[in-house]
């Protein structure tokens, strides 16, 4: 049986490869955790899926993920963040976008809301705030790009 954070993680794991030029190695940044995992070696990447098929896409965050997420930060300096959003696409943000949307203070549970319009950008909201810019569906192998090529 395919579990869904298989399916959804696989579909963002593909995407990564087909683009890329040349070995990524990818593993994972827990070994009992799904969903964060570890680019080149240096760089985390954190996997949230929503299997609406249309949007909006609500991504929740208990205290534990928040945590999880934080030391990825505080050992690497930075992590990806890719939104599944159902079919639709995977939205990416870095940490200092991230934190626009949701603080340092976690709660039992906060929550991430993705909407986009037909042919439009996604906009991204969090419990503390709305990111200051709409993102695209290409954000997620730009930022990885970005950060894996230097």
């Amino acid at each position: 049986m395919i579990r869904d954070y298989q399916r959804y993680c696989g579909s963002v794991l593909v995407a990564l490869v087909d683009q890329w030029d040349g070995p990524l190695p990818i593993r994972r940044a827990f070994e009992d955790r799904n969903g964060y995992y570890l680019l080149d070696e240096k760089l985390p990447l954190a996997i949230k899926f929503s299997r609406s098929r249309k949007g909006p896409w609500t991504f929740n965050y208990q205290r534990e993920h928040q945590i999880l997420y934080n030391e990825l930060v505080r050992v690497f300096g930075n992590c990806v963040t890719a939104f599944v959003c159902g079919s639709d696409g995977v939205v990416a943000v870095e940490h200092n976008q991230l934190r626009q949307i949701l603080d340092e203070v976690f709660e039992e549970q906060e929550s991430v809301t993705i909407r986009r319009k037909h042919k439009q950008m996604y906009a991204i909201r969090g419990r503390d705030g709305d990111l200051d810019k709409k993102v695209s569906r290409d954000s997620f192998l730009q930022l990885v790009g970005s950060h894996l090529k230097t």
